[in-house]
């Protein structure tokens, strides 16, 4: 009995002792490509007045909009420096490791990084603003391959530069060039070989990043292009719905990617008017049908988050920047509060964390019957253009990007 109760507490202690890798956030919008953090510890409820308590910063990375990825103890995120791009990898204390030029970058308009990379079993995938696909060496940095999708699949320039973070699957990794043939195609993890192409899209890249979801069995990527709405059989890149937006995207941007819940499709494009559009999937996943549209949620660029039935995000043109709660089924606003302004909103142990164009930060409860910013402070001014990166939380910190900084905060509970 004593020889069980010793080995009882020794285990205790190495369980204590083993590092969790629990709570990453390896690629754009989280594990699961929605917005929500993974379990991790448990979070600050609400914020001092100053903010909570800044870890680490780091003012001397190339200009970029991208959001970072953690993962297996790295930091890691994009800038361009001149007019090449960047990849920067940090440890968790906020010691930068290595930084290797991957290719140039966007450097008109809007200047800096759009791609956050991916990361996956040693591995990191992005594609720069011109369609170059890269895959790394997570450790080191060192390019294991590469595709000009523009030589090679006719990938399109578009105005602002193509803006998306690869989706990685089991055995592959998918890219949208949205050339007039090959509208979107899946490479190789290991090779960058061509796996398959995705024809008879038609369509430009609409600055967006795809999602992978399941029903009846099929998995699907569900993706947004210039001026569609597009679903694609996942194993053998089969185009299974090419909708046309009923109003066209204004400038034919589509930034916000889609969400999914139980057959039901949500997405939103900004600029005002009558933006958001829920879809149904029928029961074999080969088929959408529109449900209803609405005049209320045009978010342009910072995501929306699905939770329990009703969407989550900022407005654009309609409302005044506004954060709404809209039901999913039907559409119909339940709340709205000022939040943060127009930014970008992701979710983490119960609360939502936004980040507003103009610099704030808020932490707001997700409840239709009480939706309200309980929290929030000012980031560190400097830098230029607005702050459009989108945070991301892994093992209780808080990760902003703006411009060339990147500002690390501990919003675990004490």
């Amino acid at each position: 009995m004593l020889m069980l109760k010793w080995m009882s507490v020794v285990m205790a202690v190495l369980v204590c002792c083993v590092p969790v890798q629990a709570g990453d956030w390896p690629q754009f919008r989280g594990p699961n490509r929605d917005g929500k953090a993974a379990q991790g510890p448990g979070l600050l409820k609400s914020w001092p007045a100053s903010g909570p308590r800044q870890l680490w910063a780091c003012e001397q990375l190339g200009t970029g909009y991208a959001s970072v990825s953690v993962a297996d103890g790295h930091v890691y995120t994009t800038g361009i420096e001149g007019e090449a791009g960047m990849l920067y990898a940090f440890d968790l204390t906020g010691k930068l490791l290595w930084k290797v030029a991957y290719g140039p970058d966007w450097s008109k308009s809007y200047k800096g990084s759009r791609t956050t990379p991916s990361v996956h079993k040693g591995k990191l995938y992005l594609m720069s603003a011109f369609g170059k696909a890269v895959c790394l060496d997570s450790k080191t940095g060192r390019e294991i391959w590469s595709v000009d999708t523009a030589t090679t699949f006719g990938a399109r320039s578009i105005e602002w530069g193509i803006t998306e973070s690869p989706l990685v699957l089991e055995d592959k990794v998918i890219y949208t060039p949205g050339g007039p043939e090959v509208g979107v195609v899946a490479l190789d993890l290991s090779t960058g070989k061509t796996i398959w192409v995705c024809r008879g899209v038609n369509d430009v890249s609409g600055y967006c990043s795809p999602v992978l979801v399941n029903r009846g069995g099929r998995d699907i990527i569900a993706q947004l292009t210039g001026t569609a709405f597009i679903g694609i059989e996942a194993s053998s890149g089969k185009l299974l719905w090419n909708q046309k937006r009923s109003k066209e995207p204004a400038y034919k941007i589509q930034a916000v990617s889609p969400v999914y819940d139980d057959g039901k499709f949500f997405v939103t494009t900004g600029y005002g008017g009558e933006r958001g559009e829920m879809y149904s999937l029928s029961a074999d996943g080969t088929q959408v049908t529109s449900q209803w549209r609405d005049a209320e949620l045009d978010s342009q660029l910072g995501g929306v988050v699905l939770l329990d039935g009703f969407i989550y995000g900022a407005a654009d043109r309609n409302n005044k920047g506004a954060w709404l709660c809209m039901n999913l089924a039907t559409g119909k606003v339940a709340a709205k509060t000022p939040a943060v302004g127009t930014g970008a909103v992701i979710f983490a142990d119960g609360m939502l964390y936004g980040v507003g164009e103009k610099g704030d930060a808020g932490l707001v409860v997700p409840d239709p019957k009480n939706f309200r910013m309980v929290s929030s402070f000012k980031l560190p001014s400097g830098g230029d253009g607005p702050f459009r990166a989108h945070p991301a939380i892994a093992d209780g910190r808080l990760y902003i990007r703006h411009d060339t900084r990147l500002f690390v905060y501990d919003i675990s509970k004490p």
